[in-house]
């Protein structure tokens, strides 16, 4: 049984072994008497945190001596420098070291992200900003749009240890050194101090945080949405409409709940990009987004699939419900006024009102006169509600009007009425 203490590397508090602690205080004491700078002694700590969290050490897990063994291989030993400038003879570390995406904010016009991908793919700088110059000009706008989601998700390189990474450098002791001696202070100072970066800085964080919680907001009015239609939809049996139209048999069904399934991912994939938008970081390990986008893809062809057998049918079932009527001993008229029905007007030698419905309405509801020259035409009283006890897919009925008179060019509808003119006809 070991006895455990607690300490803190670079503000993060852990779990340690007696033994382990002891290690690890003789090793930062040795470094502390090599190098005399605090800003090295900081960022030695801080990567020791970097380290750990890598390895798994975190939480309530305990630093154990082997843990310490592998912080001294990783950052190097004390001895083999100290505060001259003189080249060590050994390596402290394994020269091999993978480089990390972050933004390069001390070499930044606006936020880092070219002199990140410049340091990242081993590109000049002024290449990438000239390839970013391009793509805002002739790409309609998507340089800018790139430029701001690699701000959203890339994060700044802000420690010593993680402008090394940057850069694909080994961080050890001595690079964690050379870094912090050869930072550019007065430069740093002076990009600090710009009044116009900070203030666009701040509108970002701000705009940032606004799209992230507009994101969410949406994500959950779609999810609620979602669940109230599967809701309703079982309360009445699988059926939405009264008239119904959609969805009829098993085909149907399932293809009206793989578009609740899809809807629900979207919803999903919204709600994590605006969490990440909120919090800098995507919210979800890789093999979950994976596994997401591999179930929106096949829910997406199986709906294309479904949707493409049911369509016809859907539209079928519509036709069969389209009915006319024709109006009898109609006078001729000049004029038309309605109560903002739709009318199609056609050509006719003679005046006629033909009434084209979907379902079964009350056609008595429906006052159709004639009178001084006019046409009225009144259906106030007819609404969806006398059939409608389920979602109505159809406003009253889809009602339109067909009105046939000559000199169609003549009339004058009056306002807030809507007219739609057929193409005429190929004669033969």
């Amino acid at each position: 049984m070991n006895e455990v203490t607690r300490i803190h590397l670079g503000r993060q508090p852990y779990n340690v072994s007696v033994e382990a602690h002891t290690e690890l205080k003789a090793y930062l004491a040795d470094i502390e008497k090599k190098v005399t700078d605090k800003d090295v002694l900081q960022e030695v700590e801080l990567r020791m945190s970097e380290l750990l969290m890598e390895r798994g050490v975190a939480g309530d897990k305990v630093i154990l001596p082997t843990d310490v063994e592998y912080l001294k291989r990783q950052l190097g030993s004390p001895d083999d420098f100290g505060d001259s400038d003189a080249e060590p003879d050994t390596p402290q570390a394994d020269d091999k070291a993978s480089k990390r995406l972050f933004r390069d904010t001390d070499n930044a016009i606006v936020a880092g992200v070219a002199g990140g991908l410049a340091n990242y793919f081993g590109l000049d700088i002024t290449l990438v900003r000239l390839v970013f110059a391009l793509l805002v000009i002739f790409s309609f706008g998507f340089g800018v749009v790139l430029y701001l989601l690699l701000w959203l998700i890339v994060p700044p390189a802000e420690t010593a240890s993680e402008k090394l990474q940057m850069q694909g450098r080994p961080v050890t002791l001595e690079s964690l050194k050379d870094s912090v001696n050869k930072a550019d202070v007065a430069g740093t100072a002076r990009r600090v101090n710009n009044t116009i970066l900070s203030f666009l800085n701040s509108v970002f964080r701000v705009g940032f945080k606004l799209v992230g919680i507009g994101l969410v907001l949406v994500a959950l009015a779609l999810l609620a949405t979602t669940a109230i239609a599967k809701m309703y939809a079982a309360l009445h049996s699988g059926q939405l409409f009264q008239e119904n139209i959609f969805p009829v048999g098993m085909r149907e069904e399932w293809l009206f709940n793989l578009g609740l399934v899809l809807m629900a991912i979207v919803s999903v994939f919204l709600m994590l990009t605006g969490i990440a938008t909120l919090k800098r970081k995507w919210p979800v390990r890789g093999w979950i987004t994976g596994l997401l986008v591999g179930l929106f893809l096949v829910g997406s062809v199986a709906t294309a699939a479904l949707a493409a057998d049911a369509g016809p049918r859907i539209n079928q079932r519509y036709e069969s419900g389209l009915h006319t009527t024709a109006v009898k001993d109609i006078q001729p008229f000049s004029k038309v006024q309605t109560s903002g029905i739709d009318i199609t007007y056609i050509s006719s030698p003679t005046y006629a009102v033909n009434l084209h419905y979907f379902d079964h309405p009350d056609l008595s509801k429906i006052k159709i006169n004639v009178k001084n020259d006019t046409l009225y035409v009144d259906a106030s009283a007819l609404t969806s509600g006398d059939h409608c006890t389920m979602l109505c897919l159809f406003p009253k009925y889809d009602l339109t009007v067909q009105v046939y008179a000559p000199n169609i060019q003549d009339f004058k509808a009056p306002p807030h009425t809507d007219i739609f003119y057929p193409a005429p006809p190929v004669l033969n």
